[in-house]
């Protein structure tokens, strides 16, 4: 499960292929030396398959993240709840980019490898249709969920 500002929900591009994951946020420090990142010192396309080897347990489906939202939808009692479930980090091993949308003050785009880019920057646009695990039916449900908790604490 996603906790705010703590486990992240983070879309990667590796080898062309698109993979959502639910992991702690100090694995996204790119280029920092982190211990628990299973030895691996900078982060980056030559080193993106180990990684995603060693995170395959946080891999999470499209389907499921809709699936946890829609379940999660009616027990929402104010938007912070469903910022949890925004996703923060955007990584393209293949095009090296590094995107954040990261709420708290804590800038991981200002830690990517050399020759990177990496921005504080909405991402949403470039995740894949199919991937959009916030579209329903063509219903982008946190905009729905804003609406509604808005229109709750207005009463």
């Amino acid at each position: 499960m996603p906790e705010y500002a703590q486990n992240l929900i983070v879309g990667v591009v590796f080898q062309n292929i698109w993979t959502w994951f639910i992991t702690e946020r100090e694995y996204w420090f790119l280029n920092v030396e982190m211990e628990d990142r299973f030895g691996i010192k900078v982060l980056d396309q030559n080193t993106a398959e180990d990684f995603i080897h060693k995170i395959d347990e946080y891999k999470v489906s499209t389907q499921e993240l809709t699936r946890m939202l829609v379940e999660l939808k009616e027990a929402f009692q104010t938007y912070d709840e469903v910022l949890e479930f925004l996703p923060t980090i955007y990584v393209d091993f293949d095009k090296k980019e590094f995107y954040s949308l990261y709420p708290e003050p804590m800038s991981f785009e200002d830690y990517v490898p050399e020759g990177w880019i990496g921005k504080y920057l909405d991402f949403y646009e470039l995740v894949p249709l199919e991937e959009r695990y916030w579209m329903i039916d063509q219903i982008n449900l946190f905009e729905r969920l804003y609406q509604s908790l808005r229109r709750n604490e207005e009463y």
